[in-house]
């Protein structure tokens, strides 16, 4: 069974014990958004803010996460999936 001291053990391998209320189906089966979507949703995080340091806990804060990562493979020359254009457009809005 658990006890404190496995629990303690999960929580140092990173075990998250989640507690609230489900998702609701309709709200997981949301279709994912498009690149040029997160872009323009970006946009609009940083005209409201003023940056795109946006919080990972948002759909958009893991997007943005991921792109930073990706542009840090393009910028140490290695292959990854973003585009050149994408660069470009990340980079003129002060990525």
């Amino acid at each position: 069974g658990m006890n404190d001291a496995r629990a303690k053990e999960l929580t140092e391998l990173g075990f998250v014990f989640s507690v609230g209320k489900r998702v609701p189906v309709e709200r997981r089966a949301q279709p994912r958004k498009t690149w040029d979507e997160r872009f323009e949703d970006l946009i609009n995080f940083k005209a409201q803010f003023g940056h795109t340091l946006v919080p990972q806990q948002t759909g958009l804060g893991e997007w943005v996460h991921k792109q930073r990562k990706y542009y840090k493979l393009v910028k140490a020359g290695n292959p990854c999936p973003m585009t050149t254009e994408r660069v470009v457009k990340l980079n003129e809005i002060g990525f």
